[in-house]
């Protein structure tokens, strides 16, 4: 099975439960490291994988090339609602579920809404139709161990 279809097959069976520590890196390292890829330890080393570090976790991918399985990284994310509604995520990973068009994710996450339990929600990266997005993100395509 390709490492992306194991990401996603193995974080699915842990939905509402916490993983170690319940923090988004703990989440993607962990689920990376039991589905054979590499995790952001092993591409960026100890050394660079800090509480405020940008993780790599894999090849560098657009979100037009985005697929289950992949990783996004957040730096200062924020989407807004014509209705008020806004969501954060000032520092943080996720994997994503599904694509949709027009920049709608369905991403695993954690250390949200309250929670520190694998969760499913969606994510906007494109603004248009009464969303607004800001912030940086990155999108990777995970590694498979060798």
């Amino acid at each position: 099975m390709p490492v992306n279809q194991t990401i996603v097959a193995w974080i699915t069976t842990r939905v509402g439960t916490q993983i170690g520590n319940g923090e988004c890196w703990t989440m993607v390292e962990t689920t990376l490291r039991e589905s054979g890829a590499r995790t952001s330890n092993s591409i960026m080393g100890a050394s660079g994988v800090t509480a405020n570090a940008d993780y790599v976790w894999g090849t560098p991918t657009t979100l037009a090339n985005l697929a289950p399985g992949d990783i996004i990284q957040m730096r200062n994310y924020r989407y807004s609602e014509s209705d008020g509604a806004y969501q954060t995520r000032p520092h943080h990973s996720a994997i994503v579920e599904a694509v949709w068009a027009d920049g709608v994710i369905d991403v695993f996450e954690c250390n949200v809404n309250g929670s520190r339990r694998v969760q499913q929600n969606t994510l906007y990266f494109q603004s248009g139709d009464g969303i607004s997005v800001s912030g940086r993100w990155w999108f990777y395509r995970p590694i498979p161990r060798t």
